[in-house]
């Protein structure tokens, strides 16, 4: 499905390879111009008003978009921080979204600590959201420079092997540009502490996209000397959870990792280039100062493109808008697979069942029965006669040897409760019973998307109930054999084992 017009920059996954070679040209040429703009592009932008709301620190990504704004004519409003705002009262993201929306911003650029934050927010507002940064998830407009930047530096991004190394876990900007490098007939090589790797779904992703395989080292030495870009990220202390348990694994992974002038002089290609999206931790440093004088050093070069590729961002999201990336079409009706009635007569089995007339759900797999029962709120239909339910575990099946049984007495299951049903028990089957027959036998076929059914296991996921934001959660089926699902906003895939369901 072909994203046309579109002017929201959420995600990298959304535009197409087009629309970045187009930004790179135009970041081209606002370079050139070095300055605010005089042309005709300041003249139509003028009158726009862009927020600008960080709810976590930043200076480059912040000051750089600010900067940009106004040297397109634009006014900026907003804030570096939640501290002297209502957010410190629990105002929720979109209610902050909405008040801007009203007072008659044109676009909103935010950075916020939950991963899907800024796709959340556009699904609630008309006017066009900008991904700051959200959470461990991505950070497109950083990955749009980091390309630029390369792009200056080898002419092309076709034919490079680019090395990602440091925190592949939780750095969002190795995420995006992994996810960028999809587009690009690249050589990807990832290098991490232990328990810093790159997700594995993220790997699966680049690998389905492209058709090659990441090469994962375990010698810094050796990815220098094949790396035309060494990409260097810092631990983050913020990404770690909070408390004691955190602060120790921040400090076992601290320091794992250090690029220094000998070590490139000694082992890297003369053409290679670092890159690092900054800030440096001074207090452990990645990259020692001694590299900053070096022909390898180009991340303040990188860091300065920063303003000429987000005055393109804004200049394509405030006129024509993005092409957008081509994907197969998400969107799919729920079905309901019919199945023969072998036998339908249910007389036989009833001292079992006990089911003269309701819903029986068979073939589920041993002990799960009670599961079921429970994410199926079956406990809430009370122990009225007519809401009569009985669960039986480890009984035969010809079929599958053993299984569980849920009947239902008069009780139809709703389309939510039998996509569940699907969802935790794949050769499951409902049969609806009258007068102790089978008259109606068949399999729940997933829609896509499927929404508040799945609780997303990303913790800093925007949907996740704890953080109060009112997402409901947002899957969409991408395979339905072996089952895949992908989340709405922070785009990490579950297999059908990795799922855990709402109650």
């Amino acid at each position: 499905m072909k994203s046309a017009n579109n002017r929201n920059f959420i995600s990298i996954k959304d535009i197409s390879r087009e629309d970045i070679e187009n930004i790179i040209e135009l970041s081209r040429r606002y370079k050139e111009i070095n300055g605010p703009l005089i042309d005709t592009k300041r003249i139509e932008l003028s009158k726009k008003k862009i927020a600008s709301l960080f709810f976590e620190e930043s200076t480059r990504t912040r000051v750089s978009f600010e900067t940009a704004a106004r040297n397109l004519g634009m006014e900026v409003n907003g804030f570096s921080g939640v501290e002297g705002t209502s957010v410190k009262k629990g105002e929720p993201l979109v209610d902050t979204g909405k008040m801007f929306s009203g007072y008659g911003y044109d676009a909103i650029i935010v950075r916020h600590n939950l991963a899907g934050a800024s796709r959340f927010l556009s699904d609630h507002l008309s006017i066009p959201i900008i991904n700051a940064g959200d959470g461990s998830s991505g950070h497109p407009s950083q990955t749009l420079l980091d390309l630029y930047t390369i792009s200056e530096a080898f002419g092309s991004l076709d034919g490079l092997h680019v090395a990602l190394v440091g925190d592949l876990r939780y750095g969002r900007t190795v995420h995006s540009l992994l996810q960028a490098a999809e587009l690009f007939n690249m050589k990807i090589t990832l290098y991490s502490p232990p328990g810093l790797s790159m997700p594995e779904w993220r790997i699966e992703d680049y690998e389905r996209a492209t058709g090659k395989q990441v090469v994962v080292a375990s010698d810094l030495t050796d990815v220098l000397e094949h790396a035309d870009v060494l990409y260097v990220t810092r631990i983050q202390r913020e990404r770690f959870a909070l408390g004691p348990e955190g602060e120790a694994e921040f400090k076992k992974h601290q320091g794992r990792y250090r690029i220094n002038r000998e070590l490139l002089e000694s082992s890297a290609k003369k053409n290679l280039i670092v890159l690092h999206p900054l800030p440096r931790d001074k207090n452990c440093i990645e990259i020692h100062p001694d590299v900053d004088s070096t022909p390898y050093a180009r991340y303040f070069h990188q860091a300065q493109n920063g303003l000429y590729v987000r005055m393109a961002i804004l200049t394509t999201i405030l006129k024509q808008g993005f092409e957008g990336r081509q994907y197969p079409n998400r969107i799919q009706s729920p079905s309901w697979v019919d199945l023969p009635v072998a036998n339908g007569n249910k007389k036989g089995e009833k001292l079992v069942y006990r089911l003269d007339e309701g819903t029986l759900i068979d073939h589920l797999e041993v002990n799960q029965a009670p599961r079921i029962y429970n994410l199926l709120g079956l406990d809430k239909f009370g122990t009225s006669d007519h809401s009569e339910i009985v669960l039986c575990m480890n009984i035969r099946s010809q079929k599958f040897s053993r299984k569980d049984v849920v009947a239902i007495h008069k009780v139809k299951l709703s389309p939510e409760q039998m996509y569940k049903v699907a969802l935790l028990a794949p050769e499951h089957t409902i049969n609806i019973i009258k007068k102790n027959r089978v008259v109606q036998k068949q399999k729940a076929k997933l829609p896509s998307p499927l929404r508040a059914i799945i609780t997303c296991a990303n913790p800093i996921c925007v949907s996740r109930k704890e953080h109060n934001e009112y997402a409901p959660s947002v899957f969409y089926v991408e395979k339905h054999d072996p089952l895949e699902v992908r989340c709405h906003y922070c785009e990490q895939t579950l297999t059908r084992e990795h799922i855990e369901l709402d109650c």
